[in-house]
């Protein structure tokens, strides 16, 4: 049985964050005395993670910004040091954390090619074996012999993600570098990962598309504020890192039946947790005739009433959003759908009319968001999942209905033979 290619145990990393004034003075004290550093001192960027990789395994790393996934990368590619735990990892390492890192930019293209060969301890004519291999891949051979430093950020990332996937090896680290190639070298890169793999390498992979780490990636790690908050497949994974983009499950009940129609959301926390301007105050969701409830069948009307107070909105507009419980927006409500609402007073109640729901599932969560009419959109305040409400389907389809696997959109539909 082969050893795994990664092993990570108890991993963290902290920073010591900056004073000014006497809080300055008091923190070179304590160090210089080796005293106890106060907890209020230390910024830990990563805390307590565990990992264990076997050669061949992809796994796709998600998070928020700011949540631990480049600094876990630099670890592990011995950029900066841990402050606790270890990881251990067997065989050449080729990373790619940054756009240009670890290229000369006096040097040619080709120049840094072989610098970077050299680097991983390759000798000079298995370089150059490949060299055309990875001119040809990174699809620059114009610019091949031009100092790098003249290169555009998509023809930077082309080369320095040729050069190290097609370099010899064992271990590939990359951090969201894909976002700058254009969408056909995405997927060529997106391939060439699969078939790299299948090889016997092992891919570490940050990315913000969770569709890319469910296609590509065998397992999923999510990080939040520093901390491994999931692990384990890749479509799990993909859903939970969704579920808390948009907050969906914090509300902590599940009993939809329990929950009362009406929520006050004025303290509700938005994307980035601070609300700058918190306009949307509440929501509440009803039948046609009135009746406030959360539960709704396919087919029949739903009024989402939206509270508000605001003296900063001349030309307003509302949205609601229907998201699934993976996070997906399966349906975008805006006002300006239909008239939008030149004047509003400084605070009351806006009403959203869907006189037939097309949709169905187990639940889904409304995120509702407010903002200005200029020459664009312009967002004023946002609450995700705001409120939640199940819409079932019943017998809107007949007897046969849908199944999971069919969509969340149930459309009737009359055949005939013709």
């Amino acid at each position: 049985m082969s050893q795994p290619s990664v092993s990570v145990t108890g991993l963290g990393k902290s920073y010591r964050l900056p004073h000014r004034g006497a809080g300055q003075f008091r923190a070179h004290l304590k160090e210089f005395f080796g005293l106890m550093v106060d907890e209020n001192d230390v910024f830990w960027a990563l805390r307590e993670i565990d990992l264990e990789l076997a050669p061949g395994d992809i796994i796709g790393i998600l998070g928020k910004n700011g949540s631990g996934k480049s600094t876990f990368l630099k670890l592990l590619s011995g950029v900066t040091a841990p402050t606790t735990g270890r990881a251990v990892l067997r065989g050449r390492i080729g990373s790619l954390l940054e756009v240009g890192a670890g290229f000369h930019p006096d040097l040619t293209g080709r120049e840094n090619i072989l610098m970077n060969g050299s680097l991983l301890g390759m000798a000079q004519q298995e370089i150059r074996s490949r060299l055309d291999e990875i001119i040809d891949f990174a699809g620059i051979e114009p610019f091949i012999d031009v100092p790098v430093k003249r290169y555009s950020s998509g023809m930077y990332v082309r080369l320095a993600y040729a050069v190290a996937s097609h370099l010899d090896t064992d271990i590939l680290i990359l951090d969201e570098v894909l976002a700058v190639g254009d969408a056909e070298f995405r997927m060529k890169s997106l391939d060439n990962m699969e078939r790299i793999a299948r090889g016997g390498r092992t891919i570490l992979f940050v990315s913000h598309s969770p569709q890319s780490v469910t296609n590509l990636c065998s397992t999923g790690m999510v990080l939040s504020a520093g901390r491994q908050v999931f692990l384990g497949s890749a479509r799990e994974a993909s859903t939970h890192y969704m579920q808390l983009v948009h907050r969906i499950g914090e509300t902590g009940s599940t009993d939809i039946a329990q929950m009362p129609a009406l929520v006050d959301i004025r303290e509700r926390e938005g994307f980035d947790r601070a609300r700058p301007e918190p306009v949307l105050t509440s929501i509440e969701t009803l039948r046609m005739d009135g009746t406030s409830t959360r539960q709704f069948r396919t087919g029949e009307g739903m009024r989402i009433r939206i509270g508000y107070r605001t003296t900063l909105m001349p030309a307003p507009y509302f949205t609601v959003f229907f998201l699934d419980t993976n996070g997906n927006r399966v349906m975008t409500l805006y006002s300006t759908h239909s008239s939008h609402l030149a004047s509003i007073r400084d605070r009351g109640f806006v009403e959203c009319v869907i006189p037939e729901l097309r949709i169905y599932g187990e639940e889904f969560s409304i995120m509702v968001e407010c903002g200005l009419i200029s020459r664009q959109l312009e967002s004023v305040d946002c609450v995700p999942n705001a409120t939640n409400v199940r819409i079932e389907l019943d017998d809107y389809l007949g007897a046969a209905g849908l199944v999971s696997n069919q969509g969340v959109v149930a459309q009737r539909s009359a055949w005939a033979i013709v």
